[in-house]
Formats: C-alpha cells, structure tokens, sequence
C-alpha cells in the first residue's frame, strides 16, 4: 500500500511497504520490555509531521489545548474513536487519557471506587498486580483472592476458584506480568455482581478483549499503545461516581470526563501518537484477532527453542498461561555467568535489552507489536547458536 492508504480508516497515514521496511533495517533490534520499540511506519509518520501538524505549521505538542473545537481537541476525538473501534468499546463506556502511567492508575483505582466499600480484592500474579495492591492499601481494606506465588507464578486457579468477597469494591487483575511472564489469555468473568479492574498496560492491543466483562481497563504507553508519558482509562459510566471525597483531580474519572481530558494540559504528542498507532493497526489488520494470531506465532518462535534446549533454557509458566509480549527465561535456571556472556554477546550481534528485570535478573525479550519480525529471527538464530556454542 502506498503512504495515503490509512487516510480512510484512521485520518493519519503512517509509512507503509518499502518506506516501513527500509527504515526498519536502519533500526537496532530492540527487545526493551519497556519503554519498548514502537512500530517503524507509524513513527516515521510522527516524525515527518512533528513541525507541520496537518498543514498548520506546527506540532501537536506546541498548540493549546484551550483553543474549542481545534487541532488538540479534534485530534483526542480522533484517537478516542480509533481505540474504541479497535477494541469494540461499548458506548456506555467512557474513554480518558491520563498522566502518571500506571502506577498512577494503581492509586486511582481504590480513589474511584472505594466510594463504594472500601474494599478491594487483588489477584496476585507477580510484581505489578503486588504493587498495585500495596498501593490501594494505603486508602481502603485489600484482600487478595488468589495468589500464583504458591504455584511458582506457573499458572492462575480458574476463576471459581477465587476466594472473591461478597462486599468488595471490585476485583484486580494484572492480564499480563511482564516480570514473570504470566499471562491471562482470556477474559476472567467475575461475574455481575463483581466489578472487574484490569491493568492491561503490556497486553491491550495484542489480543481481543471483552470490554464488558470490565468495569475498567487501564493501560499505560511504552508497550503497545505508544510512547510513555500517557495512560488509558476505559471505564463505565456507572462506575463515575464511586471515588471517595479526597481522589485528586488529577486522578479523578469523574473529573477527566467531565472535561473531555482537558482538565489539566493533556500530553497530545503521547496521545497523537496512541492515534496513529491505533490508526495503523486498524488500516493494516482490521481488528485484534489478526494481531493475536501474529502475537502467538512470534511468541512460540521463542518458546519452541526454549522448550527444545533440553535444560540449557528455563522457563517455568505453564504453556497456556505463558505471555505472547514478554518472555522471561533463564540459562540453566539461573547460571549467572552464562546470563551475562549471553547479554554480552547479544549486543555485539546487534540485539539490545535482552536482560531481565532488576528485581529477578536473567533474561527477557519483549516482543510488542512494534518489534518487527525480522529482528525475532535473528534473536532466535542468536539464541540457538549461542546453545549450539555453550552448551557442555
């Protein structure tokens, strides 16, 4: 397809065809987990328009956001119903931009909601579901339902199986740990009477989702939906006024929808970019079931050389709940000097990030939707002869 191909679907036109692979064999093969590689076409679209934002001579990121019905606020629109229509959002759900990530998602939660009951029930699959509980604790009573540490992060008990509290708030889940590698392939169903919160941060965009089953969905830039610096709410309307009397501004949903997130100045680069993103993804796959098949194949590329090294690569997850983004693994089950001579050497062939996270150490490779296939095969030609070089 040629440049003006994505006009139709998404109102921004990201490079395509020749441009996008020839710009992508300039690039390093970056492996971050985050922030992570974003898609080549879709940020040499952001670069070519970063001073002359659709004819008007400047960037997005120089205009006021105060100027009604102009370039900022048709932009967020823009973005708004490209993410809607990429994840079938229903309309009795509202969709804001925040700042703060994450973890400012992870106060925001218990702010919002423990209007009704201070309670919140947590299911525990590694580090970011832990330290979203521990912050939800400083405002309100949480409990956790299900915890994977007893099963070694492996796997998650089916949902009936949760101990879930009559009287919560809501319940947590992390859909993704990118620390561990554990994954939830499917939507959990708490239930009506249950209300669902999901960090989805390294897993929104790279499989379908059943919005409804949620009574919000949070996801942070730097995987997936773009650049750092933004983070996505999807929340239902009923859920607007549950926030007890102290949630800041900043992180009130109440607040953010009742002035189309323009309460506070909104990070309109970040978001322009979650736009084009969003806007290439529907041009290029229509929808999320093409993307998953994509993200499942790429990730058994790396699980089939882990699960054939006889031992010399370790990784525990049970297959069916192993991450399709972010693969942790180790050497041996943990020989340190062989974890490093592997970074080592992966650097000198041009293969960046390949390491663990500081709190685990090991190894990882982050395979987003922006890493292109071409830089997965030569991790993967990279991890088989380093074996084929290593092993005793």
């Amino acid at each position: 397809m040629g440049k003006g191909a994505h006009m139709d679907a998404a109102g921004w036109a990201p490079g395509q065809g020749a441009d996008r692979e020839g710009r992508a064999a300039c690039r390093a093969h970056n492996f971050s987990a985050g922030p992570a590689m974003l898609d080549t076409g879709a940020m040499t679209y952001v670069q070519e328009n970063l001073l002359d934002y659709e004819g008007c001579g400047m960037g997005i990121h120089e205009m006021s956001h105060r100027d009604v019905g102009g370039p900022v606020h048709e932009m967020m629109a823009r973005t708004s119903d490209n993410v809607r229509r990429l994840l079938g959002v229903p309309d009795n759900y509202r969709i804001l931009f925040f700042q703060g990530g994450a973890h400012g998602q992870f106060a925001a939660v218990p702010l919002n909601l423990f209007g009704k009951g201070g309670k919140g029930d947590y299911v525990i699959g590694g580090n970011w579901s832990t330290k979203a509980m521990k912050e939800a604790s400083k405002y309100g009573e949480v409990r956790v339902v299900e915890d994977t540490t007893s099963k070694g992060n492996a796997y998650y008990a089916p949902v009936d199986e949760w101990e879930l509290s009559d009287d919560s708030a809501y319940v947590h889940v992390c859909t993704n740990e990118t620390v561990q590698g554990l994954a939830m392939h499917e939507d959990p169903d708490v239930g009506p009477n249950h209300v669902l919160a999901a960090d989805m941060t390294s897993s929104l965009f790279s499989r379908p989702v059943d919005v409804r089953k949620y009574g919000v969905i949070y996801a942070s830039g730097g995987k997936n939906l773009g650049p750092a610096g933004c983070c996505l709410v999807i929340v239902r309307d009923d859920l607007l006024d549950q926030s007890l009397p102290q949630t800041p501004s900043i992180l009130s949903w109440k607040v953010a929808n009742d002035h189309n997130c323009l309460y506070y100045t909104p990070n309109a680069f970040a978001i322009w970019c979650v736009g084009v993103i969003t806007g290439d993804l529907l041009a290029r796959y229509g929808n999320l079931e093409e993307v998953a098949k994509r993200s499942k194949q790429r990730a058994e590329m790396v699980y089939k050389v882990i699960d054939n090294s006889v031992g010399f690569y370790t990784n525990n997850v049970r297959p069916d709940f192993r991450s399709h983004t972010a693969i942790p693994f180790r050497i041996r089950d943990g020989v340190e000097e062989l974890e490093k001579k592997f970074i080592r050497d992966s650097v000198k062939c041009g293969l960046h990030q390949t390491f663990g996270h500081s709190s685990v150490g090991g190894l990882r490779v982050a395979i987003y939707n922006g890493l292109p296939d071409e830089s997965l095969k030569e991790f993967v030609k990279f991890m088989k002869d380093f074996m084929d070089t290593n092993a005793e």
